[in-house]
């Protein structure tokens, strides 16, 4: 299976929208409850959302971080932060 691209997301609609209302509302429920159990983490909504992007990374560096485990993407962002930090 490939990771989705901007494109797919593009078409993507609001799960409210896409299937019906009754159903909307359990899964509305169930994620609220994964929510509370720390199972499952809000999206970032703070004062600097994240950017979805489509970046072509050599495959080595890719693989290094994803040897890190979960968060890979999150530290990717730290190391470009630290960059742009550096540039002022």
């Amino acid at each position: 299976m490939r990771e989705l691209a901007a494109e797919d997301f593009a078409l993507a609609r609001p799960i409210a929208e896409a299937v019906p209302e009754d159903l909307a509302q359990v899964l509305f429920s169930h994620q609220k409850q994964l929510e509370e159990k720390g199972v499952m983490q809000k999206r970032n909504t703070g004062k600097t959302p994240k950017q979805l992007v489509t970046i072509r990374l050599s495959a080595d560096v890719v693989e290094k971080f994803r040897a890190g485990g979960k968060g890979w993407q999150t530290r990717i962002n730290e190391v470009l932060r630290q960059y742009v930090a550096q540039l002022k």
